[in-house]
Formats: structure tokens, C-alpha cells, sequence
């Protein structure tokens, strides 16, 4: 789905109006933006909401880092910008209701097809879990989860998650973090499973079967599996 978003010069003369590929493509250009060798756009450049920048255009246009190869380049192509002058009436962009992907915040996860299915833990809403419990998806109960960067430090802390970053995602209730089983099941563990990226949310987990009625969770609880072509799932 195509993304929007104001970009407005802190002069209050001009704005524009960023449309992106998508919301992910939005989030690796403030990633590509922000962290550019070019220091004049991440001083000029800000994130104020998903879909609200504002820039110092004497400094670094927006607009002018999709043709510096220094800043975001690749992105051409995927964004554009629209030109407003001040004196003109303000465009009104759709507005986007979602979940920021920022790092350290606490979450649910749920299915983007079946939205009243959740990921969920046994035992989570106490704290009571032992290591190596499985996680499931549920239509009746759901767990909370806080989905950071592998290599956070107090400096990334608050950084908008992009599909190549390397994340943990772990129980909010204690200190548990998915793993994968060596039968591909997702349980919690004490140890983080390495290599896991933000863009496996993607399609990098799925439900394979309803449990046996003899695992006592009913038909509403399905097995969760780490896979290369799974289902869609989104932070809520």
C-alpha cells in the first residue's frame, strides 16, 4: 500500500508531500536518511510521527537525498515528492492508523489476514513460564511481546525497525525470547535465536495445524513454526 507523508520546511514557506512505495519503503528511506555519511541531512532531517517530517531546507532538502549518492539514491524510484508552496491549501493525505516499529516498544502480534489471531504463551499474563514453552497463535488469548534490535544500545534505543535489521523479539511478563526448536516450533528460551530479522513478520512464521484436542488449548490455539514461506504477521 502506497504511504504518505508531510515533509514541512521549519521556515513554514514550503512543504511537500512524500509518497512512498510503501510504509516499509518510508522507514528504510528515514533509516538511509538518518544515518547517511552526509551529516546535513540527519542535522536537517527529522521524524516527528510516521507521517510527519520536517526539514531545514538552507541546510538539506528532503527531496534533493533520493539524487545524492551519499544518502538514498536506491530510493529513486520508490518515493517522490510533490512540491506546496505555503500560500497554497494544504493537501489532505489519507490517514495511515498502524503501529510504529519502534525498537524497545512492547507489542502484540497478530496474523495480517485473521486479525483476532494472536501469538500468545502460556502462562505469560503471570509471568509463570518455564524455558522452552511453545508459543502458539490464538483467537482467544494473546501475549505481549518486546521486539528490539539484537545490537540495541542506549544510543539505538527508539530506532525505527527496517526488514534487514537483526531483532529479539521476548515476553514483556519475563525474561524469555523466541527460539526456534529443532522441529522449527517457536518456544521461549533464555537465549535469543540468532539471525532472526524484522522482515521475517513478513512471511517467516505459520501455523501449520490445529493442536490434538489431547494438548488441552482447543481448536481455537494452533502450533506456530518458523518457515521460509509463511504467513503475513504485523505488530498491533
Amino acid at each position: 500500500m502506497v504511504h504518505y507523508a508531510y515533509i514541512n520546511d521549519i521556515s513554514g514557506s514550503y512543504r511537500y508531500i512524500a509518497v512512498f512505495a510503501s510504509r516499509a519503503v518510508a522507514d528504510e528511506w528515514w533509516r538511509a536518511v538518518s544515518t547517511s555519511a552526509n551529516t546535513k541531512y540527519s542535522d536537517s532531517v527529522r521524524r516527528v510521527a510516521p507521517q510527519f517530517f520536517t526539514h531545514d531546507g538552507t541546510k538539506a532538502n528532503a527531496a534533493a537525498s533520493i539524487t545524492d549518492a551519499q544518502v538514498a539514491s536506491s530510493f529513486c524510484g520508490k518515493v517522490f515528492f510533490i512540491h506546496q508552496p505555503s500560500g497554497c491549501g494544504l493537501s489532505i493525505i489519507p490517514n495511515l492508523d498502524f503501529v510504529d516499529h519502534v525498537s524497545g516498544n512492547s507489542f502484540f502480534i497478530r496474523s495480517r489476514v485473521s486479525l483476532n489471531e494472536y501469538w500468545y504463551c502460556p502462562g505469560s499474563s503471570t509471568g509463570n513460564v518455564t524455558p522452552n514453552s511453545k508459543v502458539y497463535v490464538s483467537r482467544t488469548e494473546r501475549s505481549r511481546f518486546r521486539v528490539r534490535l539484537f545490537s540495541e544500545r542506549e544510543d539505538t534505543t527508539g530506532t525505527i525497525m527496517i526488514g534487514s535489521d537483526e531483532i529479539v523479539i521476548t515476553l514483556t511478563s519475563t525474561n524469555l525470547s523466541i527460539r526456534v526448536s529443532r522441529s522449527s516450533h517457536l518456544i521461549v528460551s533464555k537465549n535469543p535465536e540468532l539471525g532472526l530479522k524484522f522482515s521475517d513478520l513478513v512471511n517467516g512464521f505459520g501455523v501449520v495445524t490445529p493442536l490434538l484436542d489431547n494438548e488441552r488449548h482447543g481448536e481455537n490455539v494452533k502450533e506456530l513454526f518458523k518457515m521460509d514461506d509463511g504467513e503475513e504477521w504485523e505488530l498491533a
